[in-house]
């Protein structure tokens, strides 16, 4: 497994995708599930293009109830996610190849929207650990995991 689609599908993990009937905490299935947004994105600006055939269109973000983007479909928002990872890990944000895991997490997921950068970090290390077959700690660095895929 490539180093974007197994942190992709760890922030989807972590993130809570569950279908409706799987969770009875969440009957009618998890935000990112019914939102198909599986890495709980937030809109970035008031904007986003999107494409109709080849020509951009801009247009409205839709939000739910919690400022949670909302996608037609889970292409959308799979798309939406990876563009997201890749972004930051091409050093948006200001992360390097010398920022660590938990620094992306603390960008991904700040403490200031409720979230536990560290609690993220230290589960998508076990994760991709698992998924990449070499040993990541939320100490590792972007530029070292940028190697392994």
């Amino acid at each position: 497994m490539k180093l974007l689609e197994a942190l992709a599908d760890s922030i989807m993990r972590f993130e809570g995708w569950i279908p409706p009937g799987m969770d009875p905490r969440s009957p009618q299935g998890s935000r990112s599930w019914r939102n198909r947004n599986p890495g709980n994105l937030r809109p970035v600006g008031q904007n986003l293009p999107r494409m109709v055939g080849t020509k951009p269109l801009v247009t409205e973000i839709p939000v739910d109830d919690a400022n949670y983007r909302v996608f037609d479909s889970l292409a959308q928002g799979w798309i939406a996610l990876l563009n997201d990872i890749t972004a930051k890990l091409d050093g948006s944000h200001g992360l390097t190849d010398n920022s660590t895991l938990r620094n992306f997490f603390d960008i991904y997921a700040p403490s200031n929207d409720d979230n536990d950068p560290n609690k993220y970090a230290r589960q998508v290390a076990i994760w991709l650990s698992r998924d990449l077959g070499s040993t990541i700690a939320p100490e590792t660095t972007l530029g070292q995991l940028k190697q392994l895929g």
